[in-house]
């Protein structure tokens, strides 16, 4: 008895360590994608190593990275168990542990919100990436990613809806406005997504039209896998330089998709506009020509001259995005000749 104990206790601890490796390989490509994502420069309108804003640093969204990486951890963790069939959907608790990160984001900073749409959007890829990684190489199969992350969205539920909305709420994001329905403002809105029975996948399907966040969670990240990760790796063959693979992929997604961010906050109009810029910029050589990088400069000047900051803060999110994938498919800071 004592011996079928002892061998039963070996294969648990066992198993233990290794979701904790893989869980821990899924933080690690979480918080360095944050820190890729912040630091890459000239990131046109936004933070990045050498710009601040006026009420939010550098080195706040480097905190924030860091505070982050215990809820990637455990929702990877969450995901490996779902895999193996030790939990059960119901046990996920998806919008409850993003609403733990969002109250911690500003743990060490103590300033405004600097990384909700990451935290939206890296949540669902923690656990699929938990779903998906592999115990001998530490890699995901990128298409094996973006079908459990759809996954993950099809098994939220209504109190997942609820904890994300209280979350948004709470930190009140800028150019947030009001909604006709479901509006995190509102005191009943708890009662709203209970009577509907709305899930988080829901939720986000009827945003997705005006911000894209809404819009990747809803749809399986396709701006993230097919334009952002695609644009990344093809330059990465080129330049080698992670971070100007990150800033062309960032000028993809924006001449592609118009910030949701800014047009929320000043219209569609000057969204477009700006990724009409992008456009430019790219057809001049991107962030891989000394032209594309000059005309970069230019616009993060500009961007920043406006009396209200133009900031395409939605994109930087999903570039968030894109890079914990390529992070988790097995990418590096730079490749061999």
């Amino acid at each position: 008895m004592n011996r079928i104990l002892l061998t039963y206790l070996k294969v648990m601890f066992s198993n233990t360590n290794k979701f904790r490796r893989l869980a821990n390989q899924v933080r690690m490509c979480g918080e360095l994608a944050c820190l890729l994502e912040v630091s890459a420069t000239p990131k046109p309108g936004n933070v990045h190593r050498f710009r601040d804003f006026h009420d939010t640093r550098y080195e706040d969204f480097l905190s924030s990275s860091i505070s982050f990486g215990i809820w990637l951890e455990e929702l990877a963790m969450k995901g490996i168990l779902l895999k193996e069939e030790k939990i059960d959907w119901f046990q996920l608790e998806l919008g409850k542990t993003i609403h733990k990160a969002v109250k911690q984001s500003n743990l060490f900073h103590q300033r405004v919100n600097t990384n909700l749409g990451i935290i939206l959007l890296l949540s669902p890829l923690s656990v699929a990436a938990g779903m998906s990684i592999h115990e001998d190489n530490l890699v995901c199969d990128i298409n094996v990613l973006q079908k459990n992350v759809l996954e993950v969205m099809n098994n939220t539920s209504v109190d997942d809806s609820i904890f994300v909305s209280e979350a948004i709420a709470f930190v009140s994001p800028g150019g947030l406005g009001g909604a006709d329905n479901y509006d995190v403002n509102q005191s009943n809105l708890r009662e709203e997504l209970e009577s509907d029975n709305v899930n988080l996948l829901k939720l986000m399907d009827i945003c997705k039209g005006w911000d894209n966040i809404c819009h990747e969670m809803a749809l399986g990240y396709p701006i993230t896998f097919d334009v952002g990760l695609a644009t990344l790796n093809n330059s990465m063959i080129i330049s080698k330089d992670i971070n100007l693979a990150i800033i062309d992929a960032y000028l993809a997604i924006l001449s592609k998709h118009p910030d949701t961010l800014i047009i929320r906050k000043f219209g569609k109009q000057v969204a477009q506009g700006i990724s009409q810029r992008a456009t430019t910029i790219i057809k001049a050589g991107g962030a891989l020509t000394v032209d594309g990088r000059r005309e970069l400069e230019e616009l993060d000047i500009e961007l920043r001259e406006e009396i209200e900051k133009v900031n395409p803060g939605t994109t930087a999110d999903i570039i968030a995005a894109t890079v914990f994938a390529y992070l988790l498919s097995g990418g590096k800071l730079w490749t061999s000749e």
